[in-house]
């Protein structure tokens, strides 16, 4: 699923929109210094002026990495505007160099302003020396370890609604390898939120449907982050059926959107999956047990249909 550059072209930077992943490649190379130290620091002044720090802003992931020249090292800083922790991984390529990162990526707190991810300085000012870093962004903690597997979420719609899943976990249609589900439902079923959370990413304005992969950057989806450092997109919602934005925080059970059929769908249906980011696939999904009739607390099975006899 193309969560995030569906459609987008970012002239000097590489987007990969099968794993929602957003790079640039920065690369300095410095021509060799024999002469005194105060005519190298007027050389890399001017290159650091020429060059002025550059500004990295992805459109669905709101993080700005740039660096600033101060004191002999190379800052490099980001801004996360994003309403849930972002994961910067780092990747350098060092010549005569040395970099303060201590990991190969940086959990950068949510609103987070000039976060430092790491500091590279010069080792030897009579050689040659040039480095490089790319930067990938990943929403919420790619090395997340613990998280709550026994929360109870709620059936994503309202009380006294019954609907069947059309397609459960590892689903031979679409869901090979996946923890989603699909709940068959009409066009405009008011959808609620299976737990709380916070809303970081909306896209609601595509209105294209096909039966055929290629059409997954047409899909229109809510995401949520949870308090667990979990995510839950809710994907096919209708054009313009979204009811929250980015910043919303939710309750279990508020309304949130209206299911539809569009982008990669093969008729209405609300395509639900929680998930945790990961550094190879961009996110991996994850088991949830839900609240079922009679108070049953269960994985939901494909082909079977589910009642919702409780409010919340």
């Amino acid at each position: 699923m193309k969560l995030a550059f569906a459609g987008r072209k970012v002239i000097g930077c590489k987007i990969d929109l099968e794993e929602s992943r957003f790079y640039i490649d920065i690369s300095f190379d410095i021509l060799r210094f024999s002469i005194v130290m105060v005519v190298f620091m007027k050389k890399i002044g001017m290159l650091f002026l020429l060059l002025a720090p550059l500004m990295l802003l992805a459109q669905q992931r709101d993080v700005k990495v740039y660096r600033e020249f101060v004191e002999g090292k190379t800052v490099v800083f980001a801004d996360n505007n994003e309403f849930c922790p972002v994961s910067v991984l780092i990747r350098t390529e060092l010549l005569n160099m040395k970099s303060s990162l201590k990991a190969p990526y940086v959990l950068v707190p949510a609103k987070a302003k000039r976060f430092v991810l790491m500091e590279i300085s010069v080792i030897n000012l009579k050689k040659e020396f040039n480095f490089k870093y790319q930067s990938s962004f990943f929403l919420g903690d790619i090395n997340l370890k613990k998280y709550d597997i026994d929360f109870p979420y709620s059936l994503p719609y309202k009380q006294g609604e019954e609907y069947v899943i059309g397609q459960g976990y590892n689903g031979k249609v679409s869901h090979q390898g996946e923890f989603a589900l699909d709940f068959v439902m009409p066009i405009g079923t008011e959808i609620m939120a299976v737990r709380e959370g916070i809303v970081v990413d909306v896209q609601d304005s595509n209105t294209e449907t096909c039966m055929t992969k290629n059409c997954a950057e047409f899909n229109n989806y809510i995401v949520i982050y949870h308090e667990d450092g979990t995510l839950a997109e809710y994907t096919h919602i209708d054009t313009d059926g979204s009811f929250v934005k980015k910043g919303d925080v939710v309750k279990k059970g508020d309304k949130i959107g209206l299911s539809g059929n569009i982008g990669w769908s093969s008729g209405p249906h609300l395509h639900f999956f929680s998930f945790v980011s990961d550094i190879e696939k961009g996110r991996r999904s994850i088991r949830t047990k839900f609240r079922t009739e009679g108070n049953r607390l269960e994985f939901l099975q494909e082909k079977k249909s589910y009642k919702k006899d409780y409010e919340f």
